[in-house]
C-alpha cells in the first residue's frame, strides 16, 4: 500500500500490537500520533512533561506489552532522567522511543544534535528511512525484544508526510509473560555493579548471559547502616503493606527501595528518582489493574508530581502512597517545607487519604484497605 510517513508509522506500530504509546505534541509527533491513533481508532491522549511520558511507556513494556513513545529532540533532553536508567533495566517486550528531529530549527527553539548525545549515552538507535521506515520500525522492535532494551528510533520531521510503500503484516503481534525480576527490574546501588556489567554486555553483544548473577541481598543484614538508619521507621508499613499490594507496585530510588528485596518483597519495578507514578499508569495500561506507587515526598516533589495531571487525563484509579518524611532522607535528611506538598496536592484534598501513626499496626492496615478498594484515585500520606 502507499501511504505517509506518518501512517506507515502508525500502521507498523498497530501491527506490532502496540497499544501503550505517549506523546508530547510537537511538529512531527503530534502528525504521528494521530496516524497512529485513526489506525488504532482510539482517542488521543497527550502527555505534558517527556519524563513522564517515557516512563509510562518504560512501566508497560517492562510488564509485558509493546509500547512506544514519541517527542521532539530537544524532549528527549527532558527525559533524560528516565531514559539513561531505563538502559540498566530489563524489558519485558519492546519499547521505542520515537524522536523527530528539526534540523532546520523551523519548528524549535534552536538546532539541536542529538546524536552525540545518545552516541554518549550508548543509547541504541535505529534510523528511519522513507522507502522502509515500516520494516525499519518491525526491525527496531525486534532488536529491543532480542537486547531487553529500549531503543530510539530516529526520524526526520520533515519527512513525515512523504509517501513510501510497503505491505502490512498480520503476524507481528506477540503475547508476553510478565515474571518479577529484581536483579533486572529493581535499580539500586547494591545491584549497580552487575547492572553495569549486563548494560555493558547488552550494549557490545546482546547477550549477558555469561554475567554471573550476584546473590540476592536480604533486608536488613546485608544493607549498609546509613541506609538501615532511615529505613527502620519503615517496617511497621512494609508489614502491613505486604498484604495488602497489588499485582504490580512500583518505586522510587529512595530509601523505600530497601523494601523490594527479600523477606519483604513489596516492590517490583524501581528505575530512577520521581518515577513510580508514570511506572505503575505504565503497569495499569498495560493491563495490571491492581497497582501501587511508592514514593518519597523529595523524589515525588522532584519529579513524580508531573505524573497527577497523566492520571486525571487517563481517569486512572490508581494508588499511591507518599512517606511524608518532610526531608530529602535518601540524600542527608535536606528539610522539605510543609507547604509545598500542600500547595503540590491542594488540587487533590479529595483523594488523600493519612496515616497520622505509621508505627500503629491497625491504623495503617484501616488506610491501606481503603484505599485498596476505591474506585478511583487515591493518595495515601504516610506522616512520619
Amino acid at each position: 500500500m502507499k501511504a505517509t510517513a506518518a501512517d506507515a508509522i502508525g500502521f507498523a506500530l498497530t501491527d506490532l500490537g502496540v497499544d501503550t504509546a505517549t506523546n508530547v505534541p510537537g511538529f512531527g509527533v503530534s502528525e504521528t500520533f494521530q496516524s497512529y491513533c485513526k489506525a488504532k481508532m482510539k482517542r488521543s491522549v497527550i502527555s505534558f512533561h517527556e519524563e513522564a511520558a517515557f516512563s509510562i511507556a518504560h512501566g508497560a513494556s517492562m510488564v509485558g506489552k509493546r509500547s512506544a513513545v514519541l517527542m521532539k529532540a530537544h524532549g528527549f533532553v527532558k527525559a533524560g532522567n528516565s531514559a539513561v536508567n531505563s538502559l540498566y533495566t530489563n524489558i519485558t517486550a519492546g519499547f521505542a522511543c520515537f524522536i523527530f528531529e528539526d534540523f532546520t530549527g523551523a519548528y524549535s527553539d534552536n538546532i539541536m544534535e542529538l546524536t552525540p548525545i545518545l552516541r554518549g549515552m550508548h543509547f541504541p538507535t535505529k534510523i528511519g528511512k522513507v522507502e522502509s521506515i515500516y520494516d525499519d520500525i518491525i526491525n527496531c522492535y525486534r532488536e529491543s525484544e532480542q537486547r531487553k532494551m529500549p531503543y530510539v528510533f530516529l526520524i526526520n520531521s520533515a519527512d513525515i508526510m512523504k509517501y513510501t510503500e510497503f505491505e502490512r503484516r498480520e503476524d507481528l503481534k506477540k503475547n508476553f509473560e510478565f515474571k518479577r525480576d529484581l536483579l533486572g527490574n529493581v535499580i539500586h546501588p547494591l545491584l549497580a555493579g552487575y547492572q553495569y556489567k549486563v548494560f555493558t554486555a547488552k550494549k557490545i553483544t546482546g547477550d549477558f548471559s555469561n554475567i554471573q548473577t550476584p546473590q540476592i541481598p536480604v533486608y536488613p543484614k546485608d544493607f549498609p547502616q546509613r541506609y538501615l538508619e532511615s529505613a527502620n521507621k519503615y517496617v511497621t508499613f512494609f508489614d502491613t503493606f505486604k498484604s495488602v499490594r497489588g499485582s504490580v507496585v512500583t518505586g522510587d530510588t529512595s530509601v523505600s527501595s530497601c523494601f523490594a528485596f527479600p523477606p519483604y518483597n513489596s516492590i517490583d519495578l524501581i528505575t530512577h528518582l520521581g518515577g513510580s507514578i508514570p511506572l505503575a499508569i505504565g503497569a495499569y495500561k498495560a493491563g495490571h489493574k491492581d497497582v501501587w506507587a511508592l514514593s518519597g515526598d523529595f523524589g515525588f516533589l522532584a519529579a513524580g508530581h508531573m505524573s497527577l495531571i497523566e492520571i486525571l487525563e487517563r481517569e486512572i484509579p490508581l494508588k499511591i502512597v507518599i512517606f511524608y518524611n518532610k526531608q530529602a532522607a535518601a540524600t542527608g535528611g535536606q528539610i522539605i517545607h510543609k507547604k509545598i506538598m500542600y500547595r503540590v496536592l491542594a488540587g487533590y484534598n479529595n483523594f488523600i487519604k493519612h496515616i497520622s501513626d505509621p508505627q500503629n499496626p491497625f491504623e495503617v492496615n484501616e488506610v491501606l484497605e481503603e484505599a485498596n478498594s476505591a474506585e478511583e484515585l487515591r493518595i495515601v500520606m504516610v506522616d512520619y
